[in-house]
């Protein structure tokens, strides 16, 4: 009887082990939007960033013609 007992309750660890992986794996399914938001939101942001450098750097290259009286 004790043998079945311990069966019984290593049965019942391994199922709640199943149970806990698989509600980790939901909640990192669950956040993956959000993180993908993030990293669309980050790449824009840096996006813009690179186009202000870009352009900062074409107006060092070619300085405006300043006008002589």
């Amino acid at each position: 009887m004790l043998n079945n007992q311990h069966l019984y309750e290593k049965e019942l660890e391994m199922r709640r082990r199943d149970l806990l992986h698989e509600m980790e794996r939901r909640q990192l399914l669950a956040q993956l939007p959000k993180r993908l938001h993030m990293s669309r939101r980050a790449a824009g942001k840096l996006g813009v960033l690179l186009l202000k450098l870009g352009m900062w750097l074409k107006q060092l290259e070619h300085p405006r013609l300043v006008l002589e009286d």
